[in-house]
């Protein structure tokens, strides 16, 4: 058999893209002022270049101050167009005269050009340091007035407008790391690789650096917090993008820097087995096979990457380690007794093959597989036997797989085809779920009409526990 499309790069990484702006991996709440110079380790004692007053800057002044005095917001915009061709023309006199930038730097913010109006700060403040200290304030709550516009934005899953809005947050006011992960996370989640690997590599770098001592304790507890899976997120995207190659790297570096983590481990070897290095792969599972306090997942998708390398001896002995701390993993039980029967351990595969059909109890395949291996073993009557069970079946229900959601919700599809009843009738699909330690947990349940026989519908259950949801199994009645 082979594995479903991509499954085991996906099982490996999730998610791909876990870490995102909808599921918390950052806070769209607005952040608090500062209200501390922008310029990182900046002289402010140094008085730089004199300004010089003249009768443009003095008509850019007059106009920003109509402007905020202006009775609507067609007014005011009218004097900040004022405003910024006042400041045009004083930089005509004299490129210079960090008055005439600073002019036009609030001139662009209240046009909302924050490229221009971070452009014409940053050459202010370059010239005459001193005016850090006024600027700052109007650049951060510029960000905090964009970051808290986008923020019913993100709450409503409107990511990409978003995104413009956060953008110019960080063009505005670099000195923060709110939007800058957020930009992060959202390029990631909606595909955009070289926008997230930029924004990425940039909140890393922010993380990273001195101006995190400019921040008071929580601020930075949180930034870092929120910035904690950039690292993974962009090894994830780039495996997204293809580039396997420079994931491996991220991958082994994240690897080295906490040997521990398991789940990290088991996505480098998914992607090398992508890249067909086999072998390398291979001796990543055989090391994580060998530690301990693996859990039921992580020893089913050990399996996994030993049945994708045809590896059916050591995948149907994961898959067996897994199923004992979970023995209602109706998943990991049809991989158990698959890879008993390629690994030709005939003998084997019955008890296996009986505990899935007595969770999946309408699997052709599973009945199947118990025929052949009983055929395999000299036993032809009873392999005919078990084929009987099949042929005795009124619908099968094949392709099982349960996704886990996040938290404790999980989601189970399948297809079912109707073999023989008649077209119209109705089937139940009942879904008892269980913990790993084989206790019923809760159900759920699945309706469908059935149509011509051999017609197939797809179907899909979802489920919520108030804990972790270990395995399931379903029962089919009439009407």
């Amino acid at each position: 058999m082979e594995m479903r499309s991509g499954l085991a790069l996906t099982l490996a990484l999730g998610i791909v893209l876990s870490g995102c702006a909808s599921s918390g991996g950052g806070t769209t709440a607005a952040p608090a002022a500062t209200t501390g110079p922008t310029g990182s380790g900046a002289n402010l004692l140094a008085q730089g270049v004199r300004p010089r007053n003249t009768d443009n800057t003095e008509a850019a002044e007059e106009a920003l101050g109509e402007a905020e005095d202006a009775a609507t917001p067609e007014a005011a915009l009218a004097q900040y167009q004022v405003a910024m061709q006042a400041a045009q023309a004083a930089l005509t006199e004299d490129a210079t005269n960090p008055l005439a930038h600073r002019l036009a730097g609030h001139a662009a913010l209240g046009l909302e050009d924050y490229a221009a109006a971070a452009l014409h700060f940053d050459h202010a403040v370059e010239r005459r340091p001193v005016y850090d200290i006024e600027i700052a304030p109007f650049r951060e709550e510029a960000y905090i007035n964009l970051y808290s516009e986008a923020a019913p934005m993100l709450q409503n899953g409107e990511y990409l407008p978003a995104t413009e809005l956060l953008e110019d947050a960080n063009t505005i006011f670099p000195n923060r790391a709110d939007a800058l992960i957020l930009l992060a996370q959202i390029y990631a989640q909606e595909r955009q690789h070289d926008l997230a690997i930029e924004r990425i590599d940039q909140a890393i770098a922010f993380l990273d650096s001195d101006r995190m001592t400019e921040f008071d304790s929580t601020t930075v507890a949180q930034w870092q917090q929120d910035g904690a899976n950039l690292p993974l997120i962009r090894g994830q995207v780039l495996v997204d993008a293809g580039r396997f190659e420079e994931a491996v790297t991220d991958y082994r570096a994240i690897i080295a820097a906490d040997p521990s983590n398991i789940a990290v481990t088991q996505d480098l070897a998914a992607i090398l087995m992508t890249m067909d290095r086999e072998d390398e792969a291979l001796a990543v599972y055989n090391t994580l096979l060998s530690r301990p306090g693996l859990g039921p997942q992580d020893f089913y998708r050990i399996g996994v990457g030993f049945y994708n390398a045809s590896d059916y001896g050591r995948a149907a002995d994961a898959f067996g380690r897994g199923v004992a701390l979970s023995s209602r993993d109706r998943d990991g039980i049809e991989m158990w007794a698959r890879s008993l029967l390629l690994d030709s351990a005939y003998v084997q595969v019955p008890p296996v093959a009986e505990r899935w059909i007595a969770l999946d109890p309408s699997s052709q395949m599973g009945i199947t597989v118990l025929a052949q291996a009983i055929n395999r073993t000299g036993d032809a009557q009873g392999a005919g036997a078990a084929m009987r069970r099949a042929e005795a079946l009124l619908v099968t229900v094949e392709d099982l797989e349960l996704r886990r959601q996040g938290g404790n919700r999980v989601m189970v599809s399948g297809s079912l085809a109707n073999r023989s009843i008649a077209s119209g009738d109705r089937v139940t699909l009942t879904f008892t779920f269980y913990s790993d330690a084989g206790q019923a947990i809760g159900t759920a349940t699945y309706q469908a009409t059935v149509t011509d026989v051999g017609a197939k519908q797809v179907f899909q259950v979802d489920f919520e526990s108030t804990q972790p949801v270990g395995g399931y199994g379903y029962a089919l009645t009439r009407g």
